[in-house]
């Protein structure tokens, strides 16, 4: 059987492997565009505040015998009827030919910068999407001591905070009134916030970037109020958006999302035809509605379905809760599920509770505080989390995600058992001070009904 995926990112790469993994004798051909055929894109922001050589984040396509990565390498067209695409080889210009069993398209996202932006001057106006993106970032940071960055997603956090860093005066504009919206509710976004100001960040919330004029190391950002910024040079991480051309391309349906339209074992409304990671649209697991996962954890996922789907395996995903972290020199923030505003604008009855606690005993030098916001619907059940201070985040973000998940409730959190440690943690975690609290509010509300 040979199977052609287009795309070596996350969800083609691990595509790739489940493929040969489910049926050995599988020939398995993959086609990137990019002349790498590994990078770490979540590294990205580290390369850029020196953390890490920026060489580090590229790897090299392991060898697999049967499988076969061909990078600098796009495919132009699919003939579906005839399962058959036409390949162009960057390097050299030729044109190839490859048959197949089965496609999956692994064609990730690009990033987006919204029409309502007036760019006059495009010279230094990045974004950050690839290897190449953080090189002329970290060129003009050699060059300029000031930026700005628009988008108050993770990305732009990231960026503004490793820019900050390297020591230039970084303005972070979003156009809503708090950081991160609808990944994180008002209260542990304005956490965050507080973190990038006191590392001296300057913030502008509530502000959209309107027109960026200027040469290089003398750009101007007018917002949409009126306010003048200047800057050596400007960042996007206004979002992405699914890489669907060739999707679209062969006909293959287009979800409301934008993404590829996928069922549950990740086929398109084309026979043959699989899709994968940040293109596909998922299944959120608490609303059942279609969505965008921009994640490598769920593009992770995705492909090991499609890969053993697409040699004749049976795997399905249930849906997805989109568990993420974000690492500030060792301030962490993140959230799994949906936040307090996102259920409400689901019909979602909720009840919640944001608790602030010392991850360790207070006589260990580095114990420190961490905010924990839990949230539940209408019946006790745990369908969101955030969480945001020092210490182990990483931890309670993936406990609350197997609860979540596993569709435990408010009165079953406060009885599971913690391991304890008092030089790692409280022996009453955060977490079950989180989720006592909340119990006790759910038990007040169904004494009052």
């Amino acid at each position: 059987m040979k199977v052609a995926i287009v795309g070596y990112g996350t969800a083609g790469m691990t595509a790739a492997s489940y493929a040969k993994l489910t049926r050995r004798e599988s020939e398995v051909e993959v086609f990137e565009k990019r002349p790498y055929a590994v990078y770490h894109p979540c590294s990205l922001p580290d390369a850029i505040a020196g953390l890490i050589p920026l060489d580090s984040v590229v790897e090299a396509a392991a060898a697999v015998p049967g499988v076969n990565v061909r990078t600098s390498t796009i495919v132009e067209e699919i003939d579906v009827d005839n399962r058959k695409l036409k390949a162009r080889d960057l390097r050299r210009g030729e044109v190839f030919y490859r048959d197949y069993d089965v496609l999956i398209l692994a064609t990730g996202s690009r990033p987006f910068i919204p029409r309502s932006v007036n760019i006059l001057d495009s010279s230094c106006v990045y974004t950050l999407r690839l290897v190449e993106d953080a090189k002329f970032i970290i060129e003009a940071a050699a060059k300029y001591n000031s930026a700005v960055v628009v988008g108050g997603s993770a990305l732009g956090i990231e960026t503004a905070y490793a820019l900050r860093a390297r020591g230039l005066n970084v303005t972070l504009v979003e156009y809503f009134q708090q950081l991160m919206p609808g990944k994180l509710d008002f209260e542990i976004a304005k956490i965050v916030a507080e973190r990038l100001s006191s590392k001296g960040i300057n913030l502008v919330l509530g502000e959209a970037a309107a027109e960026v004029s200027g040469a290089p190391g003398a750009k101007k950002i007018v917002t949409s109020t009126g306010r003048e910024l200047e800057a050596g040079f400007v960042v996007f991480a206004t979002g992405v958006k699914p890489n669907t051309d060739l999707a679209k391309q062969i006909g293959a349906e287009v979800g409301p999302t934008g993404g590829i339209k996928v069922d549950d074992h990740m086929r398109t409304s084309i026979e043959g035809v699989y899709a994968a990671g940040d293109a596909a649209e998922v299944k959120d697991l608490i609303t059942g509605k279609p969505t965008l996962s921009l994640f490598a954890s769920t593009a992770l996922i995705m492909g090991r379905v499609a890969g053993i789907n697409a040699v004749g395996g049976d795997s399905h995903i249930k849906g997805v809760l989109q568990n993420w972290v974000v690492n500030l020199e060792g301030f962490k923030f993140g959230g799994v599920g949906l936040t307090e505003e996102a259920a409400k604008k689901a019909g979602i009855d909720t009840l919640s509770v944001s608790v602030t606690a010392t991850d360790k005993p207070q006589f260990y030098p580095d114990s420190e505080s961490v905010t924990v916001k839990l949230v539940a619907d209408g019946e006790g059940r745990l369908i969101g989390a955030q969480v945001a201070g020092g210490g182990n985040v990483v931890e309670k973000l993936n406990l609350l995600s197997v609860s979540i998940y596993k569709g435990v409730t408010v009165s079953d959190l406060p009885y599971l058992e913690f391991a304890y440690a008092p030089s790692l943690n409280e022996v009453v975690h955060p977490v079950y001070t989180a989720a006592d609290a909340l119990l006790r509010r759910l038990q007040r509300k169904t004494r009052i009904t």
